[in-house]
C-alpha cells in the first residue's frame, strides 16, 4: 500500500487535470442524460452516482491497465483527488442549481398568460442583471432555436455571470464554515461518513497487485450482480417486449387508503445504509414511519394546519415543521458541542495563537472566519440588490445556511443516499415574516432563488463534507485541495451552463424531459403570485410545530445521551416525510435488519465479512444506471431510469 509520504502527494497536477476532465464529463452529461436520453439522474443526490460510475471505471479498467502497460498508476491520494473533486462537481448541473436556473430565469415570461396575471404580478420585479432581456431568446430556449444560427450569448453573459459569482461565493462560505466544523465532526465526534467508505475502499493501491483489494473479493461480484442482472433484464425489455420485466415496485396502502408505504427495495440505499450503525438506521427509517402514520392520521380525521409546502411533499405541514424545528435544534447543539472548538478556532483567527494547529484544514482558520463572514456579507448585499429587504434577506440567508449544516451533518452521520429539506428556506422566510412583510419584489426574488435553495437534494457542503473524510485518511494536502475544488466548481458551473443551453436551444426545453423546463417556473410562479395576491400572516402555527419539533429533538437527545444503549437515534426526526425520503426509508429498514441479524448470529467478524457484499451492491446499482446511459446514448432508446428521479 502507498506509504503517508506518496500520499501526501495526492493533489498532483495530473490527479487535478484528470479530475476538471472528469467533472466536465459530469457537468455536460447529466443534463444530456436527464434533459435529453430521460435516463438514471446520476448528480442529483447526496449519493452522487456519476462520481461512483466514473471511478469505478477508473478504478477497475483505466488505471491497472496503465500500471500494466506504463508501470505507473495513479496513487491512492491522487484517486482520492479526483473522486472529492467529482462529488462536488455532482453537486451543481442538475438539481443542484444549473438545470433549475436557466429555466427559472426565463419562465417567468415564456409562462405568463392573462389568466395568471404574471406580466403585472412579477415581471415588473425581475431584476434585468439576474434574467435574459430578449423575447426572440426565451422563446427559443423554450421552442428551440433557428437552425444554423448561433446562441445569444449576448443576451446570457450578465445573468449568467451575476448568478455564477453569486453561488460561487456561497459555496465559499459554506467551505469556510465546513473548515471551522470538520474537526469537530471528524476527529472528535467521529462521525461515520459511509458515503465516503466505497471509494476509499476503491483507492486502495497495493504495489504487488493491479487490482483494489474489494475488487478481488468475490462477494462484491455476487453483491454487484443483483441490481445488475435484474436492471439487464429491465434494460432489455425496453429492446425487445418478449423478455419479462421484473417489477420490484410495491405500494401498500394502509390506515383506509389514507397513506401508502412505498416498499420497493433500492440496492444503493440498502448498500449504505448496512455501514451505519444499528441506531441510526433504526432512527432513519422508524422516525420515517412514524411520520407516515402521523400524515395518515391527519389524513383520516381532515386536519391540518394549511396546504402542503412546496418541496415538503407528501408530508403534510405539521410533520414537516416537526422535522425542520428537529433539524434546527441539531445544528445548535452541534455548535453547542463545538464550542470548546470554536473557541480555538477564533482564538487562531484574531489572536493568532500558535499553540492551535490548522495547516491541515483547506483553509488556516483566520481565513475560514474572515472568508465565511465577508462572502455572507457579499451575499447579503446581493440578495437585497435582487429585491429582498434587509430583515427578508438575512432570514433566508441564515435559514438557508442552517439547513445546509443540518442536512450536511445528516449525510455525514447516517450517509443518506436520497434526502432534501423538509421546508425549504424560502417558504420557512415567508412563514416567519409574513407574505406582506417579504413584498412582492422580495417574493419574487426568494422565487428565483428556488434554484439553489428549495429543492435542496445535493449541494456542495454536504459533498466537501464526505471529501474532506476521505482528504484525512488519504492524508492529502489540505490546502491545494482547496484550490482543486474551487476549479472543480467552476469548470461545473460553466460546463453545465453550456450544456443546459446548448440542448435547449437544439431540441426546446418543452421537448426536453424532466421537472426543471415543463413543471418548475410553473410552479414556482403560481408560488410568488398566490403570496402576492392573497398575503399570509406570520404563520404561528407552523412556527409552533416548529418549536414542537425542537423540543422532541432535545428530549430525545437527552434521552440518547442518558442511556447509552437507547436503541433509537435521534437524528431520523430531522428526515420528516419528503419524496426522497418516502422512497427509500423501507430500503433503510432492510439494511438495518439484515445487519442486525447478521451481528446477532455471526458478530462482528461476519458483518466484515460481508460488507463486500453490499458495497457491491450500491457498484450495481450505479454501475448498471450508467451503463444505461451509454446504451441510450448510442442507440437512441430513452426513457431507461434505474434509480430514484
Amino acid at each position: 500500500m502507498d506509504g503517508p509520504a506518496s500520499q501526501s502527494r495526492g493533489v498532483s497536477a495530473r490527479a487535478v487535470s484528470i479530475g476538471l476532465i472528469c467533472c466536465l464529463a459530469i457537468a455536460m452529461g447529466e443534463p444530456y442524460g436527464v434533459l435529453v436520453l430521460r435516463g438514471s439522474p446520476m448528480a442529483a443526490d447526496f449519493s452522487a452516482g456519476a462520481a461512483i460510475f466514473i471511478f469505478f471505471i477508473l478504478t477497475l479498467l483505466i488505471n491497472p491497465l496503465a500500471k500494466i502497460l506504463t508501470g505507473s498508476a495513479l496513487r491512492t491520494g491522487e484517486l482520492a483527488t479526483i473522486y472529492i473533486m467529482m462529488i462536488v462537481a455532482c453537486a451543481i448541473p442538475s438539481w443542484g442549481f444549473t438545470m433549475n436556473l436557466i429555466p427559472l430565469m426565463a419562465g417567468f415570461f415564456y409562462y405568463a398568460t392573462p389568466e395568471n396575471e404574471w406580466i403585472s404580478l412579477i415581471q415588473p420585479h425581475l431584476p434585468v442583471w439576474l434574467i435574459p432581456d430578449e423575447q426572440d431568446a426565451i422563446w427559443q430556449l423554450f421552442e428551440g432555436g433557428t437552425h444554423g444560427a448561433g446562441l445569444p450569448w449576448a443576451t446570457w453573459l450578465i445573468p449568467l455571470c451575476s448568478w455564477g459569482l453569486f453561488v460561487t461565493t456561497l459555496y465559499c462560505v459554506s467551505l469556510c464554515l465546513l473548515v471551522m466544523l470538520r474537526k469537530q465532526w471528524v476527529e472528535r465526534e467521529r462521525l461515520l461518513f459511509p458515503l465516503a467508505t466505497l471509494p476509499m475502499e476503491m483507492s486502495q493501491q497495493t504495489k504487488d497487485k493491479f487490482l483494489p483489494a474489494i475488487f478481488r473479493n468475490y462477494l462484491t461480484w455476487v453483491g454487484f450482480s443483483l441490481p445488475f442482472l435484474i436492471n439487464l433484464i429491465n434494460g432489455l425489455h425496453a429492446f425487445y417486449n418478449f423478455i419479462p420485466r421484473i417489477d420490484l415496485n410495491l405500494i401498500v396502502p394502509i390506515m383506509r387508503n389514507s397513506v401508502y408505504m412505498n416498499c420497493t427495495p433500492r440496492f444503493e440505499v440498502i448498500g449504505l445504509a448496512y455501514l451505519l450503525s444499528l441506531d441510526v438506521s433504526f432512527g432513519v427509517w422508524f422516525f420515517a414511519f412514524l411520520a407516515l402514520l402521523q400524515t395518515g392520521i391527519q389524513r383520516m380525521l381532515g386536519w391540518s394546519i394549511g396546504p402542503i409546502q412546496p418541496f415538503s411533499d407528501p408530508a403534510p405541514p405539521s410533520v414537516a415543521h416537526i422535522a425542520l424545528g428537529a433539524l434546527f435544534f441539531l445544528v445548535f447543539s452541534s455548535f453547542w458541542n463545538s464550542r470548546e472548538h470554536l473557541r480555538d478556532v477564533f482564538r487562531k483567527a484574531f489572536r493568532g495563537d500558535e499553540s492551535i494547529d490548522d495547516s491541515g484544514e483547506l483553509l488556516s482558520y483566520r481565513a475560514a472566519t474572515f472568508g465565511a463572514t465577508g462572502g455572507f456579507g457579499l451575499c447579503l448585499i446581493w440578495l437585497t440588490m435582487a429585491g429582498m429587504n434587509l430583515p427578508t434577506a438575512l432570514v433566508f440567508l441564515l435559514s438557508s445556511l442552517v439547513i445546509f449544516i443540518g442536512l450536511a451533518r445528516i449525510v455525514s452521520q447516517t450517509g443518506l443516499a436520497y434526502g432534501r429539506a423538509t421546508v425549504c428556506s424560502p417558504v420557512f422566510t415567508v412563514n416567519t415574516m409574513g407574505s406582506a412583510v417579504v413584498g412582492p419584489a422580495g417574493l419574487t426574488a426568494l422565487g428565483l432563488n428556488f434554484a439553489w435553495s428549495a429543492d435542496i437534494r445535493t449541494f456542495v457542503m454536504a459533498s466537501a463534507a464526505t471529501g474532506l473524510k476521505l482528504a484525512e485518511v488519504t492524508r492529502l494536502e489540505s490546502r491545494r485541495l482547496f484550490w482543486a475544488i474551487i476549479l472543480a466548481i467552476i469548470i461545473t458551473l460553466c460546463g453545465s451552463a453550456y450544456a443546459v443551453i446548448e440542448l435547449s436551444y437544439q431540441y426546446g426545453g418543452i421537448n426536453l424531459s424532466g421537472w426543471q423546463f415543463n413543471g418548475l417556473p410553473s410552479y414556482t410562479g403560481n408560488w410568488i403570485s398566490r403570496n402576492i395576491k392573497n398575503p399570509e400572516p406570520v404563520q404561528f402555527w407552523h412556527l409552533g410545530f416548529t418549536g414542537i419539533g425542537a423540543l422532541l429533538m432535545g428530549i430525545l437527545t437527552f434521552i440518547k445521551a442518558r442511556f447509552v444503549g437507547f436503541p433509537i437515534h435521534p437524528i431520523g426526526l430531522t428526515l420528516g416525510l419528503t419524496h426522497p425520503v418516502f422512497h427509500v426509508w423501507f430500503s433503510v429498514f432492510i439494511a438495518w435488519l439484515c445487519k442486525a441479524l447478521i451481528l446477532k448470529y455471526g458478530g462482528a467478524f461476519l458483518y466484515t465479512r460481508l460488507r463486500p457484499l453490499f458495497l457491491g451492491s450500491v457498484l450495481g446499482a450505479f454501475g448498471s444506471a450508467g451503463f444505461w446511459l451509454i446504451v441510450s446514448w448510442f442507440t437512441g432508446v430513452t426513457g431507461l431510469v434505474f434509480i430514484l428521479g
